[in-house]
């Protein structure tokens, strides 16, 4: 199963692109900016904030209606429905055919593709969340693995700071439905809350070449940002370009935020070949890092484009 498109992703971040650029030509109009346009890198990035929520508002009607006809062409019977509608999460789809232990699965970031399991063949299926300051919570989820493919699908999520007690009603509700999901499962497979190494008697390896990968990722967003503000602030110069040298700080950055975004793609592309000889531990780390710089790649080169154009 895989949770995301890599042809999807790249249209969306053409597409987000395209209207960033867009509003920054009407926002300068608007302002009445002369000489370099400033207003595209701002643009652009606010966009880019909101790409969850313009993903799931565009992409899941597609999603959905992928779902319903692919249950209907492969018989599903009575069917349990889980759709995650936490906040900053990708919304998807998982349905369970109660009488079967068949299990289909879309995403607002593979919206095309009808993807379906059987519960045997699924292992570390589980419901937990992620801890928070005094034992509270801010992200409740269930997740399995189906192959190497870990598949994390949130109950509760939530933006900001603030985190909620274990006992409010919200997160012991989370906790419920991911149990029961887990619950449907784990009927048609008893072992199912087992990993591959723990069935097979072997032990699984971990693949530590992703951690390094997601870090050089997680510093190249960081770099990003200030390279694509500093455009902002150089473009605003009337007349920069008459001497290049005035945009060096911005040719730096970019060059920093692509030597590390790059060093991200290539430690993660190891990662996930690593991973093709067998089932391993750690593949999440590696598959963060490659779609993190891929599209910090993408974006820089793209606004670094319009910066000297």
């Amino acid at each position: 199963m895989k949770r995301n498109s890599v042809p999807v992703i790249l249209i969306l971040i053409a597409f987000y692109l395209a209207v960033g650029i867009l509003l920054g030509i009407v926002a300068a109009k608007l302002l009445h900016v002369t000489g370099g346009n400033w207003c595209l890198p701002i643009t652009v990035f606010i966009v880019f904030i909101f790409f969850f929520e313009l993903t799931n508002l565009l992409m899941f009607p597609f999603a959905r209606k992928t779902m319903n006809k692919g249950l209907e062409a492969n018989n599903f019977g009575k069917t349990y429905t889980f759709i995650n509608k936490g906040s900053w999460s990708i919304r998807t789809i998982l349905c369970i055919d109660e009488g079967t232990g068949r299990i289909a699965y879309t995403s607002a970031l593979n919206p095309f593709k009808f993807q379906m399991a059987e519960a045997k063949e699924l292992s570390k299926v589980r419901t937990s969340y992620i801890k928070g300051p005094f034992g509270g919570t801010k992200y409740v989820f269930f997740e399995f693995y189906y192959g190497n493919n870990r598949m994390r699908i949130p109950t509760f999520a939530k933006g900001g700071r603030l985190y909620l007690s274990m006992y409010s009603k919200k997160v012991q509700e989370a906790l419920a439905e991911g149990e029961k999901v887990c619950n449907l499962i784990l009927k048609f497979n008893p072992q199912g809350n087992l990993t591959l190494d723990q069935i097979n008697q072997k032990e699984m390896p971990f693949i530590k070449i992703g951690i390094p990968g997601t870090v050089f990722a997680g510093v190249s967003v960081f770099i990003s940002v200030i390279a694509m503000l500093s455009e902002a602030v150089i473009s605003s110069s009337e007349g920069w370009k008459d001497d290049l040298l005035n945009g060096m700080p911005a040719f730096v950055l970019a060059f920093l935020g692509l030597a590390t975004s790059v060093t991200g793609l290539i430690l993660g592309i190891k990662g996930l070949k690593a991973a093709a000889e067998g089932p391993v531990r750690g593949l999440g780390f590696s598959k963060t890092a490659v779609i993190m710089s891929s599209i910090v790649i993408v974006l820089l080169i793209l606004t670094f484009i319009l910066f000297i154009a």
